[in-house]
C-alpha cells in the first residue's frame, strides 16, 4: 500500500535561503530513488520560510531507506541549524 508523507519546516530567522537550498538538493536525487512515486517542495505564500514535502512512496519500507539515504543524512545532520520546527505526517490514501 502505497505512503503518503507530509513534512512541514520552518526556517530559522536568517537560514530562509539556505534552507530552501538544502531541500531543492534533495528533490531530484529523492525522486531518482526507488520507490518515489511523488516527492514536491512547496513554499508558503503567507509565512515566510515555511516549507512542505508532499512525498508519495510505493511502501513505507521504501520511504525508510530514503530516510537512511545518504543524502537525507547529511540533511538532517545540518537540520538543527536551518529548521526551528519541523512535522511529519505518515498517512494513507483511504478515498
Amino acid at each position: 500500500m502505497p505512503l503518503t508523507i507530509l513534512a512541514q519546516l520552518q526556517a530559522r530567522d536568517g537560514k530562509v535561503e539556505a534552507l530552501e537550498a538544502a531541500l531543492r538538493s534533495l528533490v531530484s536525487i529523492t525522486c531518482a530513488e526507488a520507490g518515489c512515486e511523488a516527492y514536491e517542495l512547496h513554499r508558503s505564500l503567507e509565512t515566510p520560510g515555511f516549507f512542505h514535502l508532499h512525498e508519495i512512496w510505493t511502501s513505507k519500507a521504501e520511504w525508510e531507506a530514503h530516510m537512511n539515504a545518504p543524502h537525507l543524512q547529511a540533511f538532517q545532520a545540518r537540520a538543527d541549524d536551518l529548521v526551528s520546527s519541523f512535522t511529519l505526517r505518515q498517512l494513507e490514501r483511504v478515498a
